[in-house]
Parts: structure tokens; sequence; C-alpha cells
């Protein structure tokens, strides 16, 4: 796994941990998920057009299970 994706995966861990908790509400979480959201989603399209595939974006609520 990259670096890259490793900060990513441990930011969403964090805002999931926090949401859990009950420290940030649900459209907290959410709008500090959104621009590590976006990163993930603009890599899976480079990828998929790279390979002439559909990407496969993810969600919060994907992302947050």
């Amino acid at each position: 796994m990259t670096t890259e994706a490793q900060e990513n995966r441990t930011k969403i861990e964090a805002i999931g941990a926090q949401l859990s908790h009950g420290f940030i509400t649900y459209e907290q979480a959410k709008q500090q998920a959104e621009p590590i959201i976006a990163k993930i989603n603009a890599k899976a399209r480079e990828i998929a057009k790279k390979y002439n595939q559909r990407p496969r974006l993810l969600t919060f609520n994907e992302i947050m299970r």
C-alpha cells in the first residue's frame, strides 16, 4: 500500500472512530471525509481509465462500514 493510501485510510479510520464514540455528528464526519473520498475516487477513475474499465467509486456509507 502506498503512503498516500495509508494516510487516507488512517484519516478515514480516525473520522470513523470519532463518529462512533460520539465526538462528532454524522454530518460533521461526512464533511470531514468528503475531500478524502474525492481523492480516492479520483485515483479510482484514473486507474479505471488506464485499463478501460468502469471505476468502483466509494460513498461515505460504504467507507464507514
